[in-house]
C-alpha cells in the first residue's frame, strides 16, 4: 500500500469518525469554557461557587448525551430549561462567569433542542445574556462580545448538528439505492435468462421431436437435426456467457433467420416481412427480443399452424406485429415473458399490445420516433 492510499485511507477514517452522530462537539467545549472558573473558584476558596460550577458541568453532560440517546426529544429540552435555571442561579450566587456559562448553555440548546425551534433559542439566549452583562459590566463592548461569542458558539454547533444528520440521512439513503441497484440486476438477470433459455429450450425441444419423427424414416434428415441441437446449444452457451457479462444484445435479423427455423422444424407456416426496414439499434435489439419471446410462446403453448412477423417503419414509429393461428394465451403461460418484454418497451419508450382469443393471438410493440407526438 502507498503512502497516498494510507493517508487517504486515514481521512476517510477521521471524517467518518467525526460525521457520526454523537455528542462529541457539544462536550468538547465543556472543559475549555469551565476550565477557567472552575480553577478561580478553586484557588480563591470558593467552594459554594465551585459547586456550582461542578453541578453544571455534570448537567451539562446529561443534558447532551440524553440528546443522542433514544428517547423522545422532549427529555433534552426538559434537560436545557434545568441546565438555564442553574446558570441562573450560579449568577445570583457568585455574580460571575456568565460569559464562561452563556456559550456553555447555548450549545446544550443547539445540541437538545428540536432543529425548527433550535436556532431561535439560541438567539433568545444570547440577547439576553448580552443585555444582562451589558447592564452587569456597563460596557457595550463587553455585551457585544458576550453576544457573539453566544451565537456563535451555539449556532456552529447547530449547524454541525445539522451537517451530521444530513450525512446520516444521505449515507442511509445511499445503502437503499445500493438495494435496489441490487434488486433491479438480479430482475434484470432474471429477465434476460427466461428470455435467453426459454427460446433455446424450446428450439431444442422442437429439433428433438423432428429426430424422433425422422428417426426410422430420414437419417440424413436426423443428423441435420443433431447438427442443429449442436448449433443452438453453441450459441446458447456463448449467450450465457454474455449475459453473465452484462452486454449482450441480439440482432433482429438474426432472431428472424433462427424463428422462421424453428417454426419450421415444428411444422409452423412461417411469414415475415421483407426487406427489413432498417431500425435504429435500441429499437433493433429490443424487436429481436419480441421476437424471440413471441415465438418461443407460439412453439411453446399457441399450437398455431401459421404465423406471420411483420415489422413496419414510418415517420411516425417503428412497430412489429407478431400473430398466430393458435387458440391464444392464458395469463400463466405468458407472466415473466409478457412483463419482461414490457419493461423492455417502456424503457425503449414504447407501447405493448395484446389480443388474444379463440382465434389466435396478437402481440404489437409500437416505439414512437424520438421527438413524434402521439
Amino acid at each position: 500500500m502507498t503512502d497516498r492510499n494510507m493517508t487517504a485511507e486515514c481521512d476517510d477514517w477521521a471524517v467518518g469518525a467525526l460525521m457520526k452522530r454523537s455528542p462529541w462537539f457539544a462536550l468538547v467545549w465543556l472543559p475549555i469554557l469551565l476550565i477557567a472558573p472552575v480553577v478561580t473558584s478553586a484557588t480563591s476558596g470558593r467552594a459554594v461557587e465551585l459547586i456550582a460550577y461542578v453541578v453544571i458541568a455534570a448537567w451539562y453532560i446529561l443534558t447532551v448525551v440524553l440528546s443522542y440517546r433514544d428517547v423522545p426529544r422532549w427529555y433534552g429540552e426538559v434537560a436545557v430549561i434545568v441546565l438555564t435555571v442553574l446558570v441562573v442561579l450560579q449568577f445570583v450566587i457568585s455574580g460571575s462567569g456568565q460569559s464562561f456559562l452563556y456559550p456553555l448553555l447555548a450549545i446544550a440548546a443547539a445540541t437538545a433542542i428540536r432543529f425548527r425551534y433550535a436556532p431561535g433559542v439560541v438567539m433568545a439566549l444570547s440577547i439576553s445574556g448580552a443585555v444582562t452583562e451589558g447592564f452587569e459590566s456597563l460596557s457595550l463592548s463587553s455585551a457585544l462580545l458576550f453576544g457573539f461569542a453566544s451565537v456563535m458558539a451555539g449556532m456552529s454547533t447547530y449547524l454541525i448538528r445539522y451537517l451530521i444528520d444530513t450525512v446520516s440521512d444521505l449515507r442511509a439513503t445511499r445503502r437503499r439505492l445500493a438495494g435496489l441497484a441490487v434488486a433491479e440486476e438480479r430482475q434484470r438477470f432474471s429477465r434476460d435468462l427466461h428470455d435467453l433459455l426459454g427460446h433455446t429450450l424450446s428450439v431444442i425441444v422442437v429439433k428433438a421431436e423432428a429426430i424422433r419423427r425422422l428417426a426410422a424414416s430420414d437419417s440424413d434428415a436426423v443428423v441435420i437435426h443433431a447438427r442443429g441441437i449442436e448449433d443452438v446449444g453453441r450459441t446458447a452457451l456463448a449467450d450465457v456467457r454474455q449475459t453473465v457479462a452484462g452486454y449482450r444484445e441480439l440482432q433482429l435479423e438474426h432472431e428472424l433467420a433462427g424463428a422462421i427455423e424453428a417454426m419450421t422444424d415444428a411444422e409452423v407456416s412461417a411469414e415475415t416481412s421483407s426487406p427489413t426496414p432498417s431500425l435504429s439499434p435500441k429499437v433493433d435489439s429490443l424487436f429481436a427480443w419480441v421476437v424471440r419471446e413471441a415465438t418461443t410462446n407460439v412453439l411453446r403453448h399457441s399450437h398455431a399452424t401459421r404465423c406471420t412477423v411483420r415489422i413496419t417503419s414510418d415517420d411516425a414509429g417503428d412497430t412489429i406485429e407478431i400473430a398466430d393461428n393458435g387458440h391464444g394465451a392464458v395469463a400463466a403461460e405468458w407472466g415473466s415473458g409478457i412483463r419482461g418484454m414490457r419493461e423492455r418497451a417502456s424503457r425503449a419508450g414504447g407501447t405493448l399490445d395484446i389480443a388474444s382469443d379463440a382465434r389466435g393471438f396478437t402481440l404489437t410493440v409500437s416505439v414512437p420516433t424520438e421527438g413524434s407526438t402521439t
